[in-house]
């Protein structure tokens, strides 16, 4: 922990020797924006001038030009599994700084702060979400912005079971700032404009970001984290939540009537137009769904495929088309994965990507990422052999 925090004081100092134009790049679910809106605070009360940009997959050409734009990148929940992609574009002058929980590797280079808790003996699926590591950031630059530790408890929601590691001190923060309190077997936002679960609140955000990625729900999720939940924003996720649960149901009676693909380790569908107009981060949540249905092998690895359109907003079109591939494991292979029977995930989708022109991230048993559109079937043979 120690270590840790010295790594958080560095970055802390490194920023302030540079306030100016800054670019924000975070993920489009719950943890994502949680992690922006408090590192957004802090860098703005530092005297930044913050341009966010929200992606679901960090695409090398959007790295490249953001990189060459901007002094200044800071990643929250997303960036960590391209660290040397980072370290290859950035400039002499300019500096990264990720605040992130998925598998990585150490940075080698000094202007690339690479501030994930699993490089000081913390796991990214158990200990840590971004947005306690946004937190602990943030605090670290001004102890006043422990009143944002309810985000850090929102953003924590993906990973299961009882706050432990670094999600524990946030926990604690925010039961000691009273913007969280106890709610029944659950615990509720008393924050100012909040009055929802925590695991509501986590839902909404993810909707909005998500399912609303084309339709400014971002900014809207953004703005729900600093200023609360007002009936505009709740009404909207609602009707978001809705063309979702629709897109679900359809595609998952789809599926019951013509089955998955098979191949020895594998399970596969393509979603079609279902989610069409939505962020794909919807797939990820549909592979989720998919992976504890009796439709599923649960011994094999379930991947899905969604196309992805060309525009990304807050940043313009990408040069080529490309497919996102999620990947999840079922319950089964979760535990063979967790015995070192099965590889994890974390390290075979990326080089499945990697040899089709793509590249993706993860942890071990739930991972991502995008390939050229046409390469779906190359890709599941390679993937195949991978886990072989």
């Amino acid at each position: 922990m120690e270590q840790f925090e010295a790594s958080l004081v560095k970055a802390v100092e490194e920023l302030r020797r540079r306030v100016g134009e800054a670019v924000l790049i975070h993920h489009d679910e719950a943890d994502g924006v949680c992690s922006a809106a408090i590192v957004k605070t802090a860098l703005e009360k530092m005297g930044f001038n913050i341009n966010t940009l929200c992606l679901d997959k960090l695409f090398p050409e959007v790295l490249v030009e953001t990189l060459s734009k901007y002094p200044v990148a800071v990643f929250t929940d997303i960036g960590s599994a391209h660290v040397e992609k980072i370290e290859e574009n950035i400039g002499k002058e300019c500096l990264a700084v990720i605040l992130d929980h998925h598998d990585t590797k150490p940075s080698r280079k000094n202007n690339v702060l690479n501030l994930n808790p699993e490089l000081y003996g913390y796991l990214g699926e158990r200990d840590a979400s971004a947005s306690t590591v946004a937190y602990l950031f943030a605090k670290m630059a001004d102890r006043s912005l422990s009143r944002l530790s309810h985000l850090a408890v929102i953003g924590s929601v993906e990973i299961p079971g009882e706050a432990a590691g670094l999600n524990k001190i946030a926990f604690e923060d925010s039961l000691k700032e009273g913007v969280v309190k106890q709610s029944g077997r659950d615990f509720k936002i008393v924050a100012e404009g909040f009055g929802l679960s925590r695991v509501n609140a986590s839902q909404i955000l993810t909707i909005l970001a998500s399912v609303g990625y084309y339709k400014g729900g971002v900014e809207k999720a953004l703005e729900a984290c600093l200023k609360g939940f007002n009936q505009e924003v709740l009404s909207f996720s609602e009707k978001l939540e809705e063309e979702r649960r629709r897109a679900n149901k359809a595609l998952l009676a789809t599926i019951i009537r013509k089955g998955l693909g098979e191949k020895r380790s594998l399970q596969w569908f393509d979603s079609g137009g279902f989610f069409k107009g939505m962020g794909s981060k919807v797939l990820g949540s549909f592979t989720s769904f998919l992976s504890y249905q009796r439709i599923v092998d649960d011994s094999k690895y379930l991947i899905g495929f969604m196309r992805i359109p060309r525009e990304i907003p807050g940043y313009g079109l990408l040069r080529k088309d490309y497919v996102k591939v999620s990947a999840r494991a079922p319950l089964r292979l979760r535990k063979m994965i967790e015995e070192g029977v099965k590889p994890p995930l974390s390290r075979i989708l990326p080089e499945a990507c990697a040899g089709h022109g793509g590249f993706g991230d993860g942890h071990s048993v739930a991972a991502s990422g995008v390939i050229p559109v046409g390469l779906e079937g190359e890709f599941l043979e390679t993937f195949d052999s991978l886990v072989g």
